[in-house]
């Protein structure tokens, strides 16, 4: 399990570090030309997208996830396949009827102006395509094939970027031309996805699979829920409490620490396949906890970069208008990475404990929710970062101690408490003292970087590992 994790997860990690490049090079383009009231506007719709996205079509692909693996033969794999996408389909299409048919009203609700109906109504087709995009990608996850799931994310992220590019440049559309290049991107991926593996959909609907993935998926949706509140709450507060504007600052702070799924992304997709498939040997619980030191190497590595080089990134790829957001980032960024951790404590989904599971994140949400009301008044825009950090830090701790009740990993707590406080410390020290950008203090800051990294590694992997890489190293040198 462990030779076929690290090769599945380096594939999805090139995958999302090509399309984070691509998405990062989109940045500079779109706070030049895009105003922060018009940026938030954006941040609003990906809001509703996240919270669409996990509710109307009941985390169907999550049932795929729990069932596909068990079909006896290809004819049962393909009813499970073909069921959950035509219900998503279908689930979809129903959106996109409503809200043309209320398009005035939401219009109204969300951007205060009936006139900007036409940037309602393309976020909502680019959300729903989304939506059928999200269950193809995830469909090429559940059948093991890594390379093709990048592939068709790297053809939703050029198309995207090509056609933003051009209604930007040449046709001058602002808003718009970002929910029609998702739209594009949608469309053309979602086909290219299916085309992968169109073995595996039919004009099939098998009614009792259906019911059997629903049975396990639907609890799951007010999980979901708990975790959209924890990740997008900060979002809707600073709209009510603050405005346009500074969502459309905190917007562009959130997209620099999206760069903490560059290595998520890699761990997140290859890891939950595998341990449904593997969980039942003995020695697949060892296996967690070796990657999870993996990851924590290379969470440290990109929470010391975010603290030590936040300024130099904001500087160079945003205006003097979003330069605020830099004190966000390296917040934002342990915030995302301890949400998305709970793959490491898989005990309660391999129990099937999905009730559990939702009460767990519904608590992380409620804690999400005080803390934003209550901080952002005080601190502002840092108090909306805080609060998801800490309730983050609230949920993560629980999946632990509760999954650990059903399927016991052998974590190494003290190396790994160890390293983050080194990390922060030294990370946070070095910022302080080095805070002009010049090249001495970008040399300091490298130089920090890659001590800590050494540092985590000597703490985190196993002695064999290390004296292999020492191996190779001299090997090298001769």
């Amino acid at each position: 399990m462990l030779q076929k994790f690290l090769k599945n997860s380096l594939t999805y990690s090139i995958g999302h570090a090509l399309t984070s490049s691509i998405a990062i090079f989109l940045l500079p383009i779109y706070t030049r030309y895009l105003s922060p009231a018009e940026y938030g506007v954006i941040d609003i719709f990906m809001v509703i997208a996240a919270i669409i996205n996990v509710t109307i079509a009941l985390e169907i692909s999550q049932g795929i996830s729990r069932y596909y693996q068990d079909g006896k033969n290809e004819r049962e794999k393909r009813e499970y396949t073909s069921s959950a996408f035509w219900f998503t389909v279908f689930v979809y299409l129903l959106f996109l009827f409503l809200s043309f048919v209320f398009s005035d009203f939401f219009t109204f609700w969300l951007l205060e102006d009936v006139s900007k109906k036409n940037i309602f109504l393309l976020a909502v087709f680019a959300i729903a395509t989304n939506g059928i995009f999200h269950f193809t990608r995830n469909q090429l996850r559940w059948q093991m094939q890594p390379k093709n799931s990048v592939m068709t994310s790297l053809v939703n992220a050029v198309v995207t970027a090509s056609l933003c590019i051009y209604l930007i440049l040449v046709q001058e559309l602002k808003v718009e031309s970002i929910f029609i290049g998702q739209i594009a991107g949608n469309i053309t991926a979602s086909l290219v996805a299916i085309l992968y593996v169109r073995k595996s959909y039919g004009f099939t609907f098998c009614t009792t699979k259906f019911k059997k993935m629903v049975s396990y998926s639907l609890p799951l949706v007010l999980s979901s829920i708990g975790i959209f509140i924890a990740l997008y709450i900060d979002r809707i507060a600073i709209k009510n409490l603050l405005g346009l504007d500074e969502l459309g600052i905190y917007g562009v702070g959130y997209r620099f620490a999206a760069v903490a799924f560059l290595i998520m992304a890699g761990f997140q997709q290859s890891l939950a396949p595998l341990i449904f498939k593997h969980y039942k040997e003995k020695k697949t619980p060892s296996d967690i906890s070796k990657i999870f030191n993996i990851f924590i190497i290379f969470a440290l590595f990109v929470i010391v970069g975010s603290v030590l080089f936040s300024k130099e990134l904001v500087t160079l790829f945003t205006t003097k208008a979003y330069y605020s957001s830099e004190s966000l980032i390296a917040i934002l960024v342990m915030a995302i990475l301890l949400s998305n951790m709970y793959i490491f404590a898989p005990g309660i989904i391999i129990a099937k404990k999905t009730k559990l599971f939702t009460m767990i994140n519904i608590s992380g949400a409620i804690i999400n929710i005080i803390l934003n009301y209550t901080l952002i008044p005080i601190l502002g825009l840092s108090g909306a970062a805080y609060a998801t950090l800490i309730s983050a830090v609230c949920t993560f701790l629980l999946f632990i101690i509760f999954s650990n009740r059903h399927y016991l990993i052998p974590y190494q707590t003290k190396p790994i408490l160890l390293s983050l406080a080194i990390a922060l410390i030294s990370s946070y020290g070095v910022a302080s003292m080095f805070d002009k950008i010049e090249f001495t203090s970008i040399i300091a800051k490298i130089i920090c970087l890659l001590i800590v990294f050494i540092s985590a590694s000597f703490f985190l992997l196993e002695k064999k590992y290390l004296q292999k890489i020492k191996l190779r190293l001299k090997m090298r040198e001769k």
